[in-house]
């Protein structure tokens, strides 16, 4: 590595001797990164060697503000909370998009929903995935995007386009073939400077108190959740962890049953799909409101999540109810109907209607 190279060896060899890196550290690692100077096999090193040790919620803090200063960012001109619906993935569940549905019945039923997401990493099929497949056009310019949020109440951020610096890790990231730091801090990644509440999943219940310390101080509002069967999101086949952040002090614990909100209890393997196209299908069809029943419950759940945090909603069963109404009245259908008529083609919105309804 040549003298005018920044060197990650100092931070590699702290991480390896499972001794945290100071939030300078953590910065100049991270500049170093994102800013293309950096080998591949030094950042390799570097990622193995932090998931080893294990990150702290100060080191994600540190990581999330780098990721944050080399962002493309946007500020959509609305009234009140504006919010994002998103998990770690690496649940290892084969589950179908149910995050991408979930924000849209909230959009439809009022909230104002900036969705930020990528590709699948751990499972079929990603909300840009499903985007993709509907017809929204992933590269429309940020201005578009935010244009978008502000005339319809939501709109998407594809992650490549918003975090370009990203594609400096991105052979590291493959080549190495574990999850990362960056899977860590990519739910908290939003490029929109006024997000103020999120519904956050984590794939292992650990994680619940270290996404709480790392929101806390950022983001007004914050649901973290993990389902017990280890779900990503609240799910209806079991028993819910959430921890609820509001503002830098409050912290609320609830453990949530879908029998709470009048639920019937699921079965995992009913909300399990076996292909891309299989998850597309139960996405579309919840949206529309001719997926199972199991399958439109745990949409709901998550969505009344983010009725809730958006104050729309008192509690998660009144949440419930409201999700549900935006789905029966055919609002949620609209809702990404007028999604893809702002930025996208509408016609491959159709083409999906026909196969999957």
């Amino acid at each position: 590595m040549s003298a005018q190279q920044p060197d990650l060896r100092p931070a590699i060899r702290k991480l390896v001797a499972r001794t945290n890196l100071s939030d300078k550290e953590v910065s100049l690692a991270l500049d170093a990164i994102l800013s293309g100077s950096i080998p591949d096999a030094a950042i390799s090193a570097f990622l193995v060697a932090f998931a080893m040790k294990g990150e702290t919620a100060e080191e994600l803090g540190s990581v999330l503000c780098s990721l944050q200063n080399h962002a493309t960012k946007i500020t959509p001109n609305v009234q009140g909370p504006l919010i994002d619906t998103c998990g770690t993935g690496g649940d290892s569940i084969r589950s179908f998009n149910i995050s991408t549905a979930a924000a849209i019945v909230a959009s439809a039923a009022g909230a104002k929903v900036a969705k930020h997401g990528n590709r699948s990493v751990s499972g079929l099929s990603g909300s840009a995935d499903f985007f993709e497949y509907v017809g929204l056009d992933l590269n429309a310019p940020p201005a578009k995007v935010q244009s978008c949020i502000e005339s319809t109440r939501i709109g998407f951020m594809f992650a490549p386009l918003f975090h370009p610096s990203m594609k400096h890790v991105a052979a590291a990231r493959k080549a190495i073939g574990i999850r990362t730091v960056f899977n860590m801090v990519g739910p908290l990644s939003n490029p929109c400077t006024n997000i103020s509440g999120q519904v956050i999943g984590v794939f292992e219940p650990t994680l619940l108190d270290v996404f709480a310390q790392v929101c806390q101080g950022r983001i007004n509002e914050a649901m973290i959740v993990h389902a017990h069967d280890g779900f990503d999101e609240l799910s209806n086949t079991c028993e819910n962890d959430v921890l609820w952040v509001s503002g830098d002090r409050q912290t609320k614990r609830i453990r949530l049953h879908p029998r709470a909100v009048g639920m019937k209890v699921a079965k995992p393997e009913q909300l399990v799909v076996n292909s891309k196209e299989e998850s597309i299908r139960s996405t579309l069809q919840s949206i529309y409101g001719k997926a199972s029943k199991e399958k439109q419950d745990i949409v709901v759940l998550n969505a009344a999540a983010a009725l809730v945090v958006s104050k729309i909603a008192h509690d998660f069963k009144d949440g419930v109810e409201i999700a549900g109404d935006a789905i029966k009245s055919g609002k949620a259908q609209d809702k990404l109907l007028q999604m893809i008529k702002y930025c996208g083609d509408i016609e491959k919105l159709k083409e999906a209607e026909k196969k999957f309804l």
